[in-house]
C-alpha cells in the first residue's frame, strides 16, 4: 500500500539538503562579488581592511548568511510541517472509501479487488491549491486486467492515444524485461509506428562528496561560524535600528529641540508654579496630596474658591484653564478626569511625562491643537545613501 510518511531522517536529510543547495547558490554570487571587489582595490590596500570587510559581511548576510539563519531557526518546524502533512495524506487514503461497488471498465463484471490506493490531481490541468483526491487501482479477478475510480466512484479517464501524426486510433502491444517496460502503438489508418518506453533500473543519485562538510557548515552544526553568524545579524540589525532612531530624530529635530526646552519642575515647585495662579484667579488654601509612584507619577491637588459668588460650573472651567496655562510650558499635564467641584472645594489630579516616547507624544500633542507652532521644515531631496557593488549592484545603507 502506497505511504506518504517516511522516517524521520528521511526529512532531516531533504531540509538539509535543500538549505545547501540555496547556499551554494548564493555563494556563487557572494565569490563573484569577492572577486570583482579584490580586483578593483588598490594595490596596497588589503581586502581584510575594517572598511572593506564590513562591505563584504554585509554582502555575504545579503546573499547568504540571512538565509542561512532563517532556514537554521525554521528547521525543526518546517519538518514537522512536512511530517503533519505526510500524514494527512497516509489518513486521507486509509480513510476513503467507494461509495458503491465498481465494475470493470472492460468486461464490466463485479467483484474487483483493491490494489492500490495514491493521492492524485484530477484533470490533466489543476492549480497549485488545487486538492489532491484519492485513486483506487482495481483488478478485475474475471479478465484480469485494472480499472481505476476516484474515491467519489467516478471512473478515471485517460486521454486516449492518437497518431501524431494523422490523430487517428491506434493499437498498442506491450513488451516487458527486466530493466525496461516497453509499450509499442501502431497507427489503424497510415501504420505508423512509435514507442513509449518506462525504465524500471533504480537510478542512484549522483553522489555528492561535498554533502556532509557542506551540510556541517551551511547547516549551522559548527558551533563558531553558528555563534558568529547569529553575531554578525545582531549586529547589523542593531546597527539599522541606531540608524533609524538617527534619521527619525534627524527628521523630527524640532520635536527634540521643544522636549529640551521643556520645564520639568520636581513635585515640590508644583507648589510655587500653580499657588500665585491660583490665587490671582480668586482660590484659595492650594496643596498636594502625596504622589502616586507606578508606571507614572500622579499628584492630587486640592483648593477653595474664595469667590462665593461664582457657580459651580464656572469654578471648574476656570480652574482647569489656569492650571493648564500654568503648566503648559512643563512636563505636568492636568488629567483627563478632570476637576471635582463640591461646595467650594476642588481637586484634580496631575500626571508627570517623564519617557522620551511620552514627552515626544505631549509635543506633538501640542503641536496639533495649536499650543505650539511647528517650523516650516524644507524638503529633503537626498534620498538613502548608496554603495555601488564592483558588479553594479545598489547597496543601500
Amino acid at each position: 500500500m502506497y505511504t506518504c510518511l517516511k522516517k524521520h531522517q528521511y526529512y532531516e536529510n531533504l531540509y538539509d539538503k535543500l538549505t545547501i543547495e540555496s547556499a551554494r547558490r548564493g555563494m556563487t554570487h557572494y565569490d563573484k562579488f569577492y572577486a570583482d571587489f579584490e580586483n578593483k582595490l588598490p594595490k596596497v590596500e588589503k581586502i581584510d581592511k575594517p572598511g572593506n570587510a564590513f562591505l563584504l559581511n554585509i554582502f555575504y548576510m545579503e546573499t547568504v548568511g540571512n538565509e542561512l539563519l532563517d532556514r537554521y531557526e525554521n528547521r525543526d518546524s518546517k519538518i514537522q510541517e512536512w511530517i503533519r502533512r505526510d500524514q494527512a495524506k497516509d489518513e486521507q487514503i486509509s480513510s476513503a472509501r467507494l461509495p458503491e461497488e465498481p465494475s470493470c471498465h472492460h468486461c464490466h463484471k463485479q467483484g474487483l479487488r483493491i490494489i492500490d490506493k495514491s493521492l492524485m490531481h484530477r484533470g490533466e490541468t489543476y492549480e497549485i491549491d488545487d486538492p489532491e483526491e484519492v485513486l483506487f487501482m482495481l483488478r478485475c479477478p474475471h479478465c484480469d486486467k485494472n480499472s481505476a475510480f476516484w474515491e467519489d466512484g467516478t471512473p478515471w479517464k485517460t486521454k486516449p492515444i492518437v497518431c501524431p501524426n494523422c490523430q487517428s486510433e491506434v493499437t498498442h502491444k506491450t513488451s516487458k524485461t527486466k530493466k525496461a517496460i516497453t509499450i509499442t502503438y501502431t497507427c489503424t489508418a497510415c501504420k505508423h509506428s512509435f514507442n513509449d518506453k518506462m525504465n524500471l533500473t533504480n537510478k542512484d543519485e549522483k553522489s555528492d562528496p561535498e554533502f556532509e562538510k557542506d551540510r556541517h557548515h551551511f547547516c549551522l552544526q559548527d558551533k563558531e561560524f553558528h555563534e558568529r553568524l547569529f553575531k554578525m545579524r545582531h549586529d547589523f540589525i542593531e546597527m539599522a535600528r541606531l540608524g533609524k532612531q538617527f534619521k527619525e530624530k534627524e527628521n523630527n529635530k524640532y520635536l527634540y529641540d521643544a522636549m529640551k526646552e521643556m520645564k520639568k519642575p520636581k513635585i515640590a515647585e508644583l507648589t510655587t508654579i500653580l499657588a500665585p495662579a491660583l490665587e490671582k484667579a480668586g482660590y484659595i488654601d492650594f496643596s498636594l496630596d502625596k504622589p502616586e509612584i507606578g508606571k507614572d507619577v500622579v499628584v492630587g491637588f486640592n483648593c477653595l474658591d474664595g469667590e462665593n459668588d461664582r457657580n459651580d460650573r464656572d469654578s471648574e472651567k476656570l480652574l482647569k484653564k489656569t492650571v493648564e496655562i500654568a503648566l503648559e510650558d512643563t512636563n505636568w499635564r492636568l488629567m483627563s478626569d478632570g476637576i471635582s467641584y463640591r461646595l467650594g472645594y476642588l481637586n484634580g489630579r496631575l500626571r508627570a511625562y517623564e519617557h522620551e516616547e511620552d514627552l515626544k507624544k505631549l509635543v506633538e500633542r501640542d503641536i496639533k491643537t495649536g499650543k505650539l507652532k511647528k517650523p516650516d521644515i524644507p524638503k529633503s531631496d537626498s534620498g538613502p545613501r548608496k554603495l555601488k557593488a564592483p558588479d553594479g549592484t545598489d547597496i543601500i545603507l
